[in-house]
């Protein structure tokens, strides 16, 4: 599949609401729909070709050379956080969708483990557009993000069935995913970090570590058990 043609299907599946009624697009689509996984794909009331997910095809859209912001702006709310999912796990972290926390009101979005670095990315995925990622509202969103992130270790027994590498984890560090980059870098208690940057932030993560060591920028978790 040609880079044209995936940011052709993603378009017209986000503006037709997962399904296609472009009769080009179709036969685009037909020519690849076996490369999905099965299950994905499913005939609308009206026989139109639809799918339950965009993110099969944003994670090729990934492995054809395609910036993460440009897939993404195609996707939902939902599916971007699967696609911030799969990505941490394509990086090697365990990664789980939707924590709830005690008071049922707040969740944390992904949370990545990594037992060898005995490190944790409690992760806050924003799907705003840029007129939204205002630095006042992404301020007051670290904030709180920083305080679910608290009250998950301050509740991690609670977890340790469900997510067992949270074990392994001495610190956890809050981090917001956002699709536009307006503010980026350590903020009011969180990284912000556009998608765009995400696969850098990873890759560098050890500095951020690093200079947050012994900080009040990461949060302990008290659940820690080496070995």
């Amino acid at each position: 599949m040609s880079k044209g043609e995936l940011l052709e299907l993603l378009k017209g599946l986000n503006e037709g609401g997962g399904c296609l009624s472009s009769e080009e697009l179709k036969d685009i689509f037909k020519k690849y729909a076996t490369l999905l996984p099965e299950g994905v794909t499913y005939k609308g009331i009206d026989g139109e070709l639809c799918v339950r997910s965009l993110v099969p095809l944003a994670l090729n859209g990934l492995s054809l050379g395609l910036s993460a912001y440009t897939v993404s702006k195609y996707l939902n709310w939902k599916d971007f956080e699967v696609l911030v999912k799969h990505y941490l796990e394509l990086s090697g972290y365990e990664a789980v969708r939707s924590v709830r926390l005690k008071n049922r009101r707040y969740e944390i979005d992904v949370l990545a483990t990594d037992s060898i670095r005995g490190l944790g990315l409690a992760i806050d995925c924003k799907h705003w557009s840029p007129g939204y990622s205002k630095r006042g509202k992404l301020g007051a969103v670290a904030e709180l993000h920083r305080s679910k992130v608290e009250l998950l270790a301050s509740e991690c027994n609670k977890h340790l069935t469900s997510i067992p590498g949270l074990r392994g984890c001495k610190w956890l560090l809050p981090v917001v995913v956002t699709l536009t980059g307006s503010v980026r870098g350590y903020f009011r208690g969180s990284f912000i970090v556009p998608v765009e940057s995400l696969r850098d932030f990873i890759v560098r993560l050890d500095f951020y570590v690093d200079l947050l060591s012994g900080d009040e920028g990461m949060v302990l978790n008290p659940c820690f058990s080496e070995g």
